[in-house]
């Protein structure tokens, strides 16, 4: 993109000109000025060279641009320097130049393409949805930001590998076998139902609720999880069945939400796979837990805790180890301090992407495909597994020097219900918001939260096309409401906590990807009507001198640095804050100058190139963040 090398034509000529002053050499750090008026990129290289020199900062950047304009014949895109006395360089961008490339670049298709291969392997783990219940609003989350970092991490180059682990041998599956098995609860749904929303809202509810009553029922808990553990045997068949039903149903609604993977963990083959027998001897062979004979943990392996030094067991004193001793050789096994026990079975069905799924296996497998290894590892996990995780990345640096720094744990805030959507799902809370709970029934399902959506979109979208027939409207609402809630999910830091209100995330209007669709689908349905080919030679880039235009053709032209930010802040709300400025300057530009209606034909020209060209950006942007596009609404 060609603001980076306006970026990049800064840097160099402000280097070169403190070189050339007896500055040496200075750090350049290049950000948008605090008013537009001021420029396109501002720089505070004269403040720190004044920090060093004990010179007025207004001072060194009349120097700096005064060397720096000498400069200016030989760049190609910066139009003009001006110092400011608080120490600042302001640049401004030669317009025409930038515009003809920026525009051109982008519609011989030389310049939002995929970056080449960097060479670098990533395993990307997210969405890793138990596999008892329907995917509610929370997953959700952890779905489009895993999802959305894989695609802007493909586009940026990188070799990533998208994995979902399946806590196949975990209490909550175990709970979901005892209400079948124990209390009777027909394993067959009811008419039009899906398996994991019935699983989830009537068996895993259901079974809480009688532990609360009769907690010997707690043993038969105890039972199944033995059972699944152990591997064969009548309950163990039984849940694997179980537990596949309800998988099948979690990927329909992932599919839909536009995910795709590339390998299925299951946890119940890491078990089997002997890797935690392999990975418990070496952390005691280089000391990194220890067997307590005293105290509470008596008969326990204990690692120290990271921050406080207190003992975290690992191994209990019965020879089980907790959860977070299994997180241990999955993590090894993605970083490649473990040799891969695997084989990988082709897993059925189709993913959006028409990407190949494959599964985890022990019993043989392709051996043609291979994964783990990867070079980084990046989870995403909410913010409360972050004690835990600080764990896995501690044993994994005591396994080998430098381990930790491969190991990433993307943590973010959890997705809170608020009053209102509470209390339509029956609850009386008594602050503004509640955590959601499966065990009470507090939460709301992925696929009811679309299927709202998808039927107010289907209202709006048949009252702008009443021609169309049902199949074109059903396909727009499908998208619109896909965009709307992955959106919704995206837009906010994910540092932050969301507090969901359904009726809210049905808007629209505004922030909403909705409305990016609808900008996308302006656009495209204005070069339809146009009926020309867009073309922009020198001529017509001179023309385009509105403040919109410019604006426009600049907002653009930044989609990689959007890109690069998401990369480095693991944050796709960088890639989300860009679609919706880009559109929110299309939409200005489209509304601030005549396109179609202008009658000089070379400036018509330019403005349909410049529509069709930051609609290309505008819908790649929304393509590496997930939102479906649309050519017509």
């Amino acid at each position: 993109m060609k603001f980076l090398d306006f970026r990049a034509e800064v840097a160099k000529v402000v280097a070169k000109a403190c070189l050339s002053l007896g500055y040496g050499s200075v750090e350049v750090e290049l950000s948008p000025p605090p008013n537009p008026s001021y420029g396109d990129l501002s720089c505070a290289a004269p403040i720190r060279v004044a920090q060093r020199t004990g010179e007025k900062p207004g001072d060194v950047a009349v120097k700096v641009a005064g060397e720096v304009s000498g400069l200016l014949p030989g760049c190609k895109y910066i139009g003009s320097i001006s110092p400011h006395r608080g120490g600042f360089l302001n640049f401004t961008i030669a317009y025409p130049r930038f515009l003809l490339d920026s525009v051109n670049a982008v519609l011989d298709q030389h310049d939002f393409g995929e970056r080449p291969q960097a060479g670098k392997s990533y395993a990307v783990e997210h969405t890793n949805v138990n596999p008892n219940k329907a995917l509610h609003v929370g997953h959700a989350r952890n779905l489009v930001l895993g999802d959305s970092l894989v695609r802007i991490m493909r586009y940026l180059g990188n070799q990533v590998q998208a994995l979902n682990y399946i806590d196949d041998s975990g209490a909550q599956v175990a709970d979901v076998i005892v209400g079948f098995r124990f209390l009777g609860i027909p394993d067959v749904p009811p008419e039009g139902a899906k398996f994991d929303v019935y699983c989830g809202d009537s068996v895993y509810t259901k079974v809480n609720k009688e532990y609360l009553s009769n907690p010997q029922l707690k043993e038969k808990q105890s039972l199944v999880l033995r059972e699944i553990e152990k591997g064969s045997g009548d309950i163990a068949e039984y849940a694997t069945g179980i537990v596949n039903r309800i998988l099948a149903d979690q990927l329909s609604t992932c599919w839909r939400l536009g995910a795709s993977y590339d390998l299925l963990n299951w946890e119940s083959q890491l078990l089997h796979s002997g890797m935690w027998a392999v990975m418990f001897g070496k952390m005691k062979s280089k000391g990194l837990v220890r067997l307590e004979t005293q105290g509470e943990n008596e008969g326990c392996w204990v690692i120290p805790d990271p921050e406080t030094g207190e003992q975290k067991v690992l191994v209990r004193s019965d020879g089980t180890a907790v959860y977070v001793a299994k997180d241990i050789p999955y993590a090894s096994w993605k970083i490649g301090l473990i040799g891969d026990p695997f084989g990988y079975d082709v897993y059925q069905g189709e993913q959006p992407d028409g990407r190949r799924l494959y599964s985890t296996t022990l019993e043989g497998g392709k051996s043609d495909v291979r994964f783990g290894g990867a070079q980084v590892a990046i989870s995403v996990i909410d913010s409360k597994q972050r004690y835990l995780q600080r764990i896995v990345s501690k044993v994994l640096e005591g396994l080998e020097e430098g381990a930790s720094s491969r190991y990433i744990h993307r943590g973010y805030e959890v997705v809170a219900l608020s009053r209102a959507t509470a209390s339509q799902l029956g609850h009386d809370i008594e602050g503004e918001y509640a955590h959601m709970s499966g065990r009470k029934g507090l939460y709301v399902n992925v696929d009811s939260v679309l299927s709202r959506l998808k039927e107010r979109a289907a209202e709006e979208t048949r009252k702008r096309n009443p021609e169309q027939p049902q199949a074109f409207v059903d396909d727009v609402a499908e998208a619109l409401a896909v965009a709307a809630l992955r959106y919704e999910l995206l837009k906010q830091d994910p540092d932050k906590l969301i507090v969901f209100d359904v009726e809210e995330s049905l808007r629209f209007q505004g922030d909403t990807g909705p409305y990016l669709v609808y900008t996308y689908a302006r656009a495209r349905r204005i070069l339809e009507r146009a009926g020309e080919r867009p073309a922009l030679g020198e001529g017509g880039a001179v023309k385009l001198r509105a403040p919109q235009e410019r604006n426009l053709v600049r907002k653009m032209s930044m989609m990689d640095m959007a890109a690069d930010a998401a990369m480095e802040y693991l944050s796709p709300r960088e890639m989300a804050k860009f679609a919706h400025d880009l559109a929110v300057a299309f939409n200005d530009f489209y509304e601030g100058v005549q396109v179609i209606r202008e009658a000089d034909a070379e400036l018509r020209g330019a403005r349909l190139a410049l529509v069709d060209a930051s609609s290309l950006i505008l819908g790649r942007s929304l393509e590496l963040i997930g939102v479906p596009l649309r050519s017509r609404i």
